[in-house]
């Protein structure tokens, strides 16, 4: 993990406990401004985490790659914070992060940096599934738009508040391949990519939530089988998939830890995992990036 600090000012001061890290040091006429940013590496899949400690604002936010994010207060209320998902499909270049703040008296502030995004690496499989899973019946692909359309409604449910409670667990124990993007073939013919990570364990292994939040979708899905949702606001959810069983239902608050099913196959699978996503605002990334910020 990587965490660089700026606090606006005239002078570079260079942190020699985080490499890589720096601090820009100056007062605006409404005090003290200190922007931080989070981040395991900046490549496809990747999660950014900027906080934002200032004077009293009237909103505050960050244009990236044509999308405007917005800071939310965290946990503490003593700081505000957004989240940057690097879409998997993102080249490799210079992209500019345009920071503002605007003051209760209309007056704005402007700080302009520079998001250096390296080339993501991602593997190829081929995967032996049914051929339903390849080529499903015009009934059941009429089932799958239907869903589709359902869990992107529950995706563009954005909640303004931080529900979450400290850092990510990995919600279940077994083993776990870090197939995050994973380029994939089913039976030599359907291509895809994978937007989550799998965790092998035996059938009925616990899983846990990764975070606090509310359940907003439980669902038994064609290819995701039993699926379980959490919001944990601020635009980020994690996904819990393949489940043999459910144990929450939609509209729970679960805190971070609380059992919400139990691992399975149901869905597209050839035996056993969970399948653990986590998608920010439309971008899927790679939950082990947020396992590596910090939300203490």
């Amino acid at each position: 993990m990587k965490k660089i600090c700026f606090i606006i000012s005239i002078v570079l001061i260079f942190l020699p406990s985080c490499i890589g890290a720096f601090q820009l040091s100056a007062t605006t006429e409404k005090g003290k401004v200190t922007i931080c940013s989070q981040y395991r590496n900046i490549s496809p899949g990747e999660v950014v985490k900027i906080s934002l400690q200032s004077p009293r604002f009237s909103s505050a936010g960050v244009h990236f790659h044509g999308e405007n994010y917005m800071f939310v207060p965290d946990s503490s209320n003593s700081s505000f914070f957004l989240l940057i998902g690097l879409g998997l499909n993102m080249k490799p270049g210079i992209y500019e992060l345009a920071i503002h703040i605007i003051f209760p008296d209309g007056s704005r502030r402007d700080f302009p940096l520079a998001l250096p995004v390296s080339n993501g690496k991602f593997t190829i499989q081929n995967i032996n599934v049914d051929e339903k899973y390849v080529f499903p019946s015009a009934k059941a692909q009429e089932r799958i738009k239907k869903e589709f359309e359902l869990v992107k409604k529950v995706y563009q449910a954005y909640v303004p508040d931080w529900l979450g409670q400290g850092n990510f667990i990995v919600p279940s124990y077994g083993r776990i391949r870090k197939n995050f993007g994973e380029k994939r073939m089913f039976n030599n013919k359907l291509h895809s990519r994978h937007r989550g990570v799998d965790i092998r364990s035996s059938r009925g292994a616990k899983v846990k939530a990764a975070n606090s939040g509310k359940i907003v979708l439980k669902r038994n899905l064609y290819y995701a089988g039993n699926t379980v949702i959490i919001d944990h606001g601020a635009g980020l959810f994690s996904i819990y998939c393949h489940l043999s069983r459910v144990s929450v239902k939609e509209g729970d608050l679960v805190n971070k830890g609380e059992v919400i099913g139990q691992v399975g196959s149901t869905g597209r699978v050839t035996g056993p995992h969970l399948h653990w996503g986590i998608k920010l605002y439309d971008q899927f990334v790679n939950p082990f990036s947020v396992l590596q910020i910090s939300f203490n």
